[in-house]
């Protein structure tokens, strides 16, 4: 079975605290789907994985804090 994302496939929550004011930052999905209105529909990390980079076992997600407006990305290691 190839590696899967644990938060993509809810297996966990993805839990990360906002670097400027500490607060929890919300979890806005796969950064590579907020690149164009049809990223969403493009092939993803489960495609490259041929490759064997370290791209390929990684999944970046986006994040936002709702109370300082600070975005950022979060590198998940992927599972087997």
């Amino acid at each position: 079975m190839p590696p899967i994302c644990p938060v993509c496939n809810g297996l966990v929550p993805l839990v990360f605290d906002c670097p400027r004011c500490g607060r929890a930052a919300e979890d806005a999905g796969r950064a590579f789907d907020a690149l164009g209105p049809y990223a969403p529909y493009e092939p993803g990390h489960e495609e490259r994985r041929m490759r064997g980079s370290i791209e390929d076992m990684i999944c970046i997600h986006a994040v936002h804090c709702a109370s300082c407006g600070t975005d950022g990305e979060v590198t998940i290691v992927l599972r087997p």
